[in-house]
């Protein structure tokens, strides 16, 4: 899946933050998990550089660039845009000029146009997207992404007793809300440990030094890994409404947040309404201290912050760019797919899949296949109800059925390639491949599966399709499928 052609636009500098390339990040990471290499255009500053180091990105003004940025990605099969900046008419544009256009929202900024649109934001569903049939809309927390480290989390421990805070408010601190929250904390809970924060926008680490003490410690420029770190060594958080209370939920850290920008407020008042943070309302408010501080108090309590440590982590699994780009990738394969019979020339594509690790796991001889024996094999079975998908001349999926003409039954198997598995292709795959196979031999009375115990995903796809378990034992299960049952459900449909 390597040869795909995908850009992601975005911004981020000192002086507009990060939030949009930290998410940008976090779908980058992803596709390179499925063997893509995307390519990030940026519109921002050096300050960034740090954050996308180990990416294939520009630092390039792609609103000024325009028509330049647009030749680029003519004819792209997936281009990412994440702006407060670009008009709708950009937007309108790019859709133009791409096969799958995605736009990351926030709070519905514009009127998109065809594509997919993902808003991860706790608020997202209550925003009333106009409904659209050339739109789809990728909606909740279940779809936020969060960067590669915050995939994978381990139990965080809820001491009895606070003995540390986190302060974080973001990668600039436009407001200058840590030294005022750093020297409430001296004042009032001295013997705390005290995580701070720093990121490479900030212009008041002067200050913030200036009412340190000898518990504060301050952590400058931190990466994912330590940014996760911090969190699990904390017992509170106080942080802005932005970006890392997901981070902070999926860690379950108990929160207190405070809105630094109008676009926070929808997403602050969301996560409080669900209880998960202290929610101390916009920065500017004359008593923000005191409500910061009223918070913190009634989060001392273990039974409390455990409550908001099982609610973050119920609502945040770390999945969202994984099921982002599965959606992506799945819309996209659809519109090229190719459903066929299996021909000669496909037969190092089936040799490939086949031998795959996680196809020899789960199949009932697990050893490896030698060239030798799977071209006997294949030149033996070729032509016999043998089907493939292909995409862009490569075999990603096949079904097989064998048949018995005895019994009056098939026994079917199928295998996709590891990169394009969870995409629904299977679903597709399979009941393409009934189809046609009960259509072409009319004596077959049943379709037969045999699924080894542990392989969950198969047994789910075989339920969907229709089949029912009739056998079970300590290594496999017996799934079937009536040909008078499975027609009469398709032509109920």
């Amino acid at each position: 899946m390597g040869k795909l052609k995908v850009y992601i636009l975005t911004e981020g500098s000192s002086n507009i933050g990060f939030g949009h390339v930290t998410r940008c990040l976090s779908l980058y990471q992803a596709f390179e998990e499925k063997g893509i290499k995307p390519k990030f255009l940026i519109n921002g500053d050096d300050s960034i550089t740090g954050l996308v180091k180990d990416t294939d990105y520009e630092i390039t003004d792609w609103l000024k660039m325009r028509e330049q940025v647009f030749e680029r990605i003519k004819d792209s099969d997936i281009v990412i845009i994440d702006s407060y900046l670009a008009g709708k008419e950009f937007y309108e544009d790019l859709s133009k000029l791409t096969k799958l256009p995605v736009y990351i929202d926030d709070n519905k900024r514009i009127d998109y146009p065809k594509g997919i649109v993902v808003n991860g934001n706790i608020h997202a569903e209550d925003l009333n997207y106009p409904k659209k049939e050339e739109i789809t809309y990728l909606l909740g927390t279940k779809y936020i992404p969060l960067r590669r480290e915050f995939w994978e989390v381990p139990e965080k421990e809820i001491r009895e007793i606070v003995q540390s805070v986190m302060v974080t408010f973001g990668g600039d601190d436009i407001r200058n809300m840590t030294p005022k929250v750093l020297n409430l904390l001296v004042n009032k809970y001295p013997e705390w440990k005290k995580n701070v924060i720093l990121g490479k926008g900030f212009r008041n680490i002067e200050e913030i030094k200036s009412v340190a003490d000898k518990n504060t410690n301050l952590i400058y420029y931190p990466d994912a890994g330590q940014m996760k770190q911090v969190m699990l060594d904390s017992d509170i958080a106080i942080s802005a409404g932005g970006q890392t209370l997901y981070e902070l939920a999926r860690v379950g850290v108990p929160t207190i947040a405070v809105a630094v920008a109008e676009n926070q407020i929808k997403n602050v008042e969301t996560w409080k309404r669900v209880n998960f943070i202290e929610h101390t309302g916009y920065w500017q408010e004359k008593q923000i201290l005191n409500k910061i501080a009223l918070s913190i108090e009634k989060l001392k309590p273990v039974n409390i912050r455990l409550d908001r440590y099982n609610i973050g982590k119920s609502l945040v699994d770390g999945l969202g760019s994984f099921k982002n780009l599965n959606e992506f990738l799945r819309t996209l394969i659809s519109k090229e797919i190719i459903f066929r019979k299996v021909k000669l020339n496909d037969i190092w594509d089936i040799y490939k899949i086949s031998n795959d690790k996680s196809v020899r796991e789960i199949s009932f001889n697990s050893n490896y296949i030698e060239k030798i024996d799977h071209k006997n094999w294949f030149l033996k079975n070729w032509g016999n109800n043998f089907h493939v998908i292909e995409f862009r001349g490569k075999v990603i999926g096949q079904t097989r059925f064998k048949v018995n003409k005895e019994n009056n039954e098939a026994i079917v198997s199928i295998s996709l390639h590891k990169n394009y598995r969870q995409l629904g292709l299977g679903k597709l795959l399979l009941t393409k491949s009934l189809e046609k196979f009960l259509e072409e031999n009319m004596e077959i009375d049943k379709v037969i599966a045999l699924i080894k115990k542990a392989n969950y995903n198969s047994k789910a796809l075989f339920e969907i399709i229709g089949f029912k378990q009739i056998e079970n034992t300590d290594e496999w299960s017996k799934y079937e499928l009536k040909r008078n049952k499975y027609e009469k459900n398709q032509n109920s449909k």
